[in-house]
């Protein structure tokens, strides 16, 4: 009976701990280099890419609000922004009460 070790890169996500794949048949890679570069091309698709921030931390593409904060110091965009974000000032008028 023959046996062999296999070692691979698995990518952690730095936020929420969650792993680049989700069972034994997804994507590992050689080394980190190779993750790093696939998991943060945006290839165009609906995903999102992983981010490798300023501080070296690893964030996934899970889109809820703590991991889009994150990436957008990487990204630049903020899948819930836009032109539906309205934002108050201190001197902001009260609107008049309706009759």
């Amino acid at each position: 009976m023959a046996f062999i070790t296999l070692t691979c890169v698995v990518a952690i996500c730095d936020l929420c701990r969650a792993q680049n794949t989700d069972n034994e048949y997804g994507h590992h890679y050689d080394d980190p280099g190779d993750a790093l570069a696939d998991l943060t091309t945006d290839y165009g698709c609906d995903t999102t890419p992983w981010a490798l921030l300023d501080d070296g931390r690893l964030i996934c593409d899970r889109r809820d609000q703590a991991h889009d904060e994150l990436r957008i110091t990487v990204h630049g965009w903020h899948p819930t922004g836009g032109a539906m974000t309205v934002t108050f000032t201190p001197d902001t008028p009260p609107l008049p009460a309706h009759p």
